[in-house]
């Protein structure tokens, strides 16, 4: 069983007949400003060192994680995308069942039933706007179950007050709370979990998103050093290569691209929740991050299929 993750843009090819150059995609979120300028140049530079395994402890990419987000090296797992750190996270969480509220990203529930676990789905409200309602998820709480939040959600674009998330992990020691902030980024003044965490909070993070290099395959995870061990330790040897290592450490340094993306972002939000709610037929939810959540009205619109 395999997520519908977005981006197939090989198999729309396949379908259409049409060149990769020629299609739109629309099914992925990725930084509208594309990737940063520096980049030709920086994979350029790289190329020789291609003749070598990457670094398997992406030694250097760690370091300037650690030292840009304030976090402890032996707390960081890098990965080959956040998608492999969640698929490989569910044996090492210790726990029987999961808990999802949903609508979310599908590939929580992929992956922890492919890791053994029960899954407990949160069906939120759409009433409430699809809001993830914190008092609720608390009363399903046992304790011994791991809890998979988007940060913002993915799809609705809602991102819970952090402060609460924290104090809620605080009240639930013996519950997991993996938090995803693949699109965290995107947030117009990102409060980031990793910030004043508590142990029993696990944080995915991407970086393929944000700088719009979803075909080099990044992103890392911040853990209680022990769980941080045990995934490290399950990873395949070399998962991440040197242009992605090399990628991720610029990335993360250039402090003016993050500005501007998440400017650019806050623009295009607006422009486009003003012009899709002038359409009759769609209900536009309210969000935080680089994409919405738009109902169509049944009735309104045809349904088309490939």
């Amino acid at each position: 069983m395999k997520g519908q993750h977005g981006g197939d843009v090989y198999d729309m090819s396949r379908k259409t007949g049409k060149r990769l150059a020629d299609i739109l995609d629309y099914s992925a979120n990725i930084n509208p400003l594309g990737p940063p300028a520096w980049l030709p140049e920086l994979i350029n530079a790289v190329i020789p060192s291609l003749v070598h395994y990457p670094d398997p402890h992406c030694r250097e990419l760690v370091g300037t994680i650690a030292a840009t987000c304030g976090i402890a090296e032996a707390e960081i797992v890098v990965g080959n995308g956040s998608s492999e750190l969640l698929h490989t996270l569910p044996p090492v969480l210790g726990v029987g069942r999961a808990l999802i509220p949903v609508p979310a990203y599908n590939d929580y529930a992929v992956a922890v039933t492919q890791g053994g676990l029960e899954v407990e789905k949160i069906y939120l409200k759409e009433e409430e706007d699809f809001v993830l309602n914190l008092a609720e998820l608390e009363s399903r709480l046992q304790g011994g179950e791991a809890v998979f939040i988007g940060q913002p959600a993915n799809p609705t674009g809602y991102a819970s007050a952090p402060e609460a998330l924290r104090a809620l992990a605080v009240r639930h020691p013996r519950t997991q709370f993996v938090i995803d902030e693949a699109f965290a980024d995107f947030l117009d003044e990102p409060d980031r979990l990793f910030q004043r965490r508590p142990a029993n909070i696990i944080i995915l993070c991407s970086l393929t998103k944000f700088y719009a290099i979803p075909g080099l395959r990044l992103g890392y995870a911040v853990a209680d050093r022990k769980i941080a061990a045990r995934l490290r330790a399950l990873l395949p040897t070399w998962s991440v290569n040197t242009l992605a290592q090399a990628v991720g450490e610029k990335a993360l340094l250039d402090r003016e691209y993050g500005v501007r993306s998440r400017q650019l972002v806050c623009e295009y939000r607006e422009q486009l929740t003003c012009e899709l709610r002038k359409m009759p037929g769609l209900m536009v939810y309210p969000g935080q991050a680089n994409f919405l959540l738009v109902k169509l009205v049944a009735g309104t619109f045809p349904a088309v299929g490939l």
